[in-house]
């Protein structure tokens, strides 16, 4: 059978001339951008190894460090950033452009789409959420004394303990714990409770210190836990503050956000790995749940707890200059 053929009508010469301008420019163009590579820019804890290794060709990752990491400008090229919920308040909406990756946010499960409703409008459409863990209450057993733990997060100003609590290095994540214990003077009670308030070093400080309880994300004592048969972890049943891991966009990049990469993040085999570090993509929990079978059995209920808990648990978001005020206010007058 012959092959069914066609023709184009013959270019005119105005059509040829503006086709040649045009791949000249993109000659040029790619001239310029010849040898650059799109970077991601983190402080270098902030996202998983496991998963940071796995950034495709041509992007590159480059750290950021220094007591403040995102300060601005940044360094080019800076096409995405790699940060926390506690580093949102070093920069400002404005500084970021839309992330653009709806396929991404139709998979967030209820946690993820939460995040992003409840946060203000001018950042929604600027973050990705893509992973979190809860601060838990990390014990360290003496002799066979197992601690009191039912009572969640009012164990912190048990008597037992005072002057052995380890607390993060945030007054903010302070004040929302404190608004979930049962006591009206519950944040100067938290303050006295404190042996230090040590983020980076926590772990160390209940290991070979004098701190019997910690207060840490998840994903930072995950390996201690598996390791160390002192260590029980504990995400009380009241819900948990959630230390969120975002992506987000510098508004002067062309590049878009690298999708691929982070489905390779939600999908098996790396999101059952990630998981196995108290690090929760914030998916459906019953994907979470098939993908469940490398955490031990003992801490499963720990990384993924029952949706009651999920529902119970917040997230801290950017505060406005009243709010900032408000809060440095309460912050002086608990001091103990």
């Amino acid at each position: 059978m012959k092959a069914a053929t066609f023709s184009l009508p013959p270019l005119r010469r105005r059509t040829l001339l503006q086709i040649g301008a045009l791949g000249v420019a993109a000659g040029l163009t790619g001239c310029a951008q010849a040898g650059i590579k799109p970077t991601l820019r983190a402080p270098e804890d902030i996202l998983p190894a496991l998963w940071r290794r796995q950034l495709p060709a041509p992007w590159k990752f480059e750290p950021l460090s220094g007591p403040s990491p995102f300060q601005t400008p940044w360094p080019k090229p800076t096409d995405l950033l790699a940060l926390t919920d506690g580093w949102l308040s070093s920069f400002t909406p404005d500084q970021l452009q839309t992330v653009a990756a709806p396929a991404l946010e139709a998979e967030l499960g209820s946690l993820g789409r939460r995040f992003l409703r409840e946060a203000p409008s001018d950042w929604r459409s600027k973050l990705l959420p893509v992973g979190f863990s809860p601060y838990v209450l990390l014990f360290r057993r003496e002799g066979l004394a197992l601690p009191a733990v039912d009572a969640g997060w009012m164990t912190l100003l048990d008597p037992a303990f005072k002057g052995k609590v380890l607390l993060p290095d945030s007054p903010r994540l302070l004040m929302s714990l404190a608004d979930h214990l049962d006591d009206p003077d519950g944040l100067r009670r938290l303050r006295q409770a404190a042996i230090s308030f040590d983020d980076r070093y926590g772990l160390n400080w209940l290991l070979q210190g004098d701190a019997r309880v910690a207060v840490l994300p998840l994903q930072r004592c995950m390996q201690a836990l598996k390791r160390d048969p002192r260590l029980t972890a504990v995400l009380p049943e009241a819900g948990s503050p959630l230390h969120w891991t975002l992506l987000a966009r510098p508004a002067l990049t062309a590049e878009p956000l690298p999708q691929a990469w982070v489905s390779q993040a939600w999908t098996s085999p790396l999101r059952a790995r990630l998981l196995a570090q108290g690090w929760i993509p914030p998916l459906p929990r019953e994907v979470l749940l098939e993908a469940g079978s490398r955490i031990p059995a003992d801490l499963r209920s720990v990384v993924i707890p029952s949706q009651e808990v999920w529902s119970r648990s917040w997230s801290l978001y950017p505060l406005d200059a009243d709010e900032v005020l408000r809060l440095q206010t309460r912050w002086r007058a608990s001091a103990p």
